[in-house]
């Protein structure tokens, strides 16, 4: 039946929702799945509170992707999305958090797959001085030797007493 779009929904008391769209690939060339940015009105995917009011205009080029709040920090993926492939190519995001800490928070990195991605750093430690300076991770891809289609593999960021935040990649298959 040929790739399916689909828009999956996220909202929130108080923020406009944030439609993802996803496009099931059809399998007559292997299975995958793409994640688009948010759809609609261009934006950069954060949600935006209802109250606040944007009254400039958007340029559709911009030269750094923005930085959207998640959990306890902030994320900033390269162009917008972290993809890399088996051949061994890397994409990058920064991360920072949201809010100073008291103490130093230490942030544990980790890929939730390591047949498909791994990471360059296992921790990220951030003190009340540097709290609001990204730190970048480097995902890069695993080459599994299997003809698997693209796969998607999230690269958690846990730290203790917060929600984990998932940073979602994809591998991009070469068999």
């Amino acid at each position: 039946d040929g790739d399916q779009s689909v828009n999956i929904v996220l909202s929130a008391d108080g923020f406009e929702d944030v439609a993802v769209g996803v496009v099931n690939a059809d399998n007559d060339g292997g299975p995958s799945i793409d994640v688009s940015s948010s759809s609609g009105d261009g934006s950069d995917g954060c949600p935006t509170p209802v109250e606040a009011e944007v009254e400039e205009e958007e340029e559709e080029v911009e030269e750094v992707a923005p930085a959207c709040v998640v959990g306890f920090g902030s994320v900033v993926e390269s162009s917008g999305s972290t993809v890399m492939s088996e051949g061994g190519s890397s994409d990058s995001f920064t991360f920072a958090l949201a809010s100073q800490p008291g103490s130093s928070v230490v942030v544990s990195v980790k890929s939730s797959d390591l047949s498909e991605a791994s990471v360059s750093t296992s921790s990220l430690t951030f003190s009340p001085s540097n709290w609001d300076v990204p730190q970048s991770v480097t995902v890069t891809g695993v080459n599994d030797g299997l003809g698997d289609g693209d796969q998607s593999v999230n690269i958690v960021l846990s730290a203790d007493g917060f929600e984990d935040v998932l940073v979602g990649a994809t591998n991009i298959d070469n068999e």
